[in-house]
C-alpha cells in the first residue's frame, strides 16, 4: 500500500504532484509510488499492409520511442525533486508499459491515495481521460491536487449520505485519521428532502467517525454546496475536501453544472477526494 502521484511528464506539474502526494504518504506513514504509464509504442502506430509503408511505419514507432523515453526522463526527474531526500519514506518511481487509465485504475484499487494534477480535471490535458476512466468508469476514489500544494489541515466531509461520498471517506479513512481535525458539511436540506438515504440524518457519521477514533464537529451549511464548501474550506484552513462525485449523470453536470463541475473548475480550491 502506498500514495500514489499520477505522473505526466511535465516537469512542474509533476513536481506538484509528487509533492503534495508526499506529505500525505508522510501523513499516513505510508510510501510514495510515482507512477507514469505510456502506452506500447508499437501498438501507438497504425499498422498498414502496403511494402510502401513499411519505412515510414519504423520512423514514427522510433519516433514514439524517443518521445517516451523524453517524456519518461522528465517524470523522474520531476519526482525525484519532488520527493528531495525524504528521510524514511520509501519512495519508488514506476514506469508502466500501458494506457494511463488502465494503470490508474489499477493502482487505485490499492492504493492508500492516488493523487492526480489539477489540470486532469481539464478536458485536453494529459492525464484527463485517465482522471476521467478512474472516478467515472472504474468508480474508484481518487484525490484531485488542490489550486496550491498541500499541506497538512483540517479535512472538510461534504456528507449528502450518498453512495460516492460513502465510498470516499471510507476509502480515504486514513487520511481522515491524519487529519487531526475532520469537519461535517451537510445542508438539511439534503438531509429532509433524502431523508430516506442511509445515513442521512444528523449525527450517524459524526458516530461512525467517532467509533474509529476520528475527532469531528459539524458545520451545516445553506445555499448552493460547492460555494458553502470552498466558504467553509477558506474559513478553517481545510486543505482537502471529501465528496461524492457526479450526484447526477455526467451529460447533465456538464449541460446544466453542479457541485462536482464547480469545485472540478475552482480558481481557488483545496485538495479533493472524490468518489462516484
Amino acid at each position: 500500500m502506498s500514495v500514489v502521484a499520477m505522473l505526466q511528464g511535465t516537469p512542474e506539474t509533476d513536481v506538484e504532484t509528487t509533492q503534495s502526494a508526499l506529505v500525505m504518504a508522510k501523513k499516513i506513514g505510508t510510501g510514495l509510488t510515482g507512477l507514469c504509464a505510456l502506452p506500447d509504442p508499437q501498438a501507438a502506430v497504425m499498422l498498414v499492409t502496403t511494402p510502401e509503408s513499411t519505412g515510414l511505419t519504423a520512423a514514427a514507432a522510433t519516433n514514439i520511442i524517443e518521445l517516451q523515453k523524453e517524456m519518461l526522463e522528465k517524470a523522474e526527474a520531476a519526482f525525484r525533486q519532488g520527493v528531495g531526500s525524504a528521510p524514511g519514506i520509501d519512495c519508488v518511481f514506476l514506469h508502466q508499459v500501458a494506457n494511463a487509465e488502465a494503470a490508474a485504475a489499477s493502482a487505485a484499487t490499492l492504493a492508500d491515495a492516488i493523487v492526480f494534477p489539477r489540470s486532469a480535471a481539464r478536458s485536453g490535458e494529459p492525464l484527463s481521460i485517465a482522471f476521467d476512466y478512474v472516478m467515472m468508469d472504474a468508480r474508484l476514489p481518487l484525490v484531485l491536487a488542490g489550486t496550491t500544494p498541500y499541506t497538512p489541515g483540517p479535512v472538510i466531509i461534504g456528507w449528502d449520505g450518498s453512495n460516492g461520498a460513502a465510498r470516499a471517506l471510507r476509502f480515504h479513512t486514513p487520511l481522515l485519521k491524519a487529519a487531526g481535525e475532520v469537519i461535517i458539511a451537510q445542508n438539511r436540506k439534503d438531509a429532509e428532502r433524502d431523508g430516506a438515504r442511509p445515513g442521512i440524518e444528523p449525527g450517524s457519521l459524526e458516530d461512525w467517525l467517532k467509533r474509529k477514533g476520528i475527532k469531528t464537529s459539524v458545520s451545516p451549511i445553506e445555499g448552493e454546496v460547492s460555494a458553502a464548501l470552498l466558504a467553509l474550506a477558506k474559513g478553517s484552513g481545510a486543505t482537502m475536501i471529501v465528496a461524492g462525485a457526479y450526484g447526477h449523470s455526467r451529460i447533465g453536470e456538464r449541460l446544466f453544472g453542479g457541485t462536482s463541475k464547480r469545485l472540478l473548475s475552482a480558481d481557488e480550491a483545496p485538495a479533493l477526494a472524490l468518489a462516484r
